[in-house]
């Protein structure tokens, strides 16, 4: 399978791109065109200067890994709860502070990466995600995490 790194590239065969790596471009926002990429399985923009995921993100309903750390992301949209077919979403190393709810909903995620960030709290739907394998919430400002993380 294929990588590429260059989204025009990958814009001529739109529907045949699974993995795009756009990773240390300086990019300083999710360029509207990637979302015509619809076979899209594996993005990864991190090491960007990104600040802001759209919320047309979750028009990528194949995405499987979503890698988005170092950047300057500080809100997780709740849109993003419904990439149902999600599995691995990397958010180290960026401005966030709150969890939302709605990423509990993501059942079939096994890996979260939310370390270096600046979360307190988690949200109690966080025993939904009985598939999770890897949670790492490292280095964040936590101060009590709820009973439900038992049940993980």
């Amino acid at each position: 399978m294929r990588t590429y790194t260059d989204l025009s590239e990958a814009l001529k065969e739109p529907d045949k791109v699974q993995t795009l790596d756009l990773s240390n471009q300086g990019l300083t926002e999710i360029p509207s065109e990637l979302f015509q990429l619809t076979s899209l399985t594996k993005l990864v923009l991190a090491y960007n200067q990104i600040q802001i995921i759209p919320f047309e993100l979750y028009q990528l309903t194949n995405l499987t890994r979503l890698d988005l750390g170092e950047n300057q992301i500080s809100e997780i949209p709740p849109e993003l709860g419904q990439l149902t077919n999600l599995t691995k979403l990397g958010l180290r190393r960026n401005q966030i502070e709150e969890i939302p709810p709605e990423l509990c909903q993501l059942t079939n995620l096994r890996f979260i990466h939310l370390e270096s960030n600046f979360i307190e709290s988690v949200p109690t739907e966080i025993g939904n995600l009985i598939t999770l394998t890897l949670l790492n919430l490292s280095q964040n400002k936590l101060r009590n995490l709820p009973a439900e993380i038992n049940q993980l």
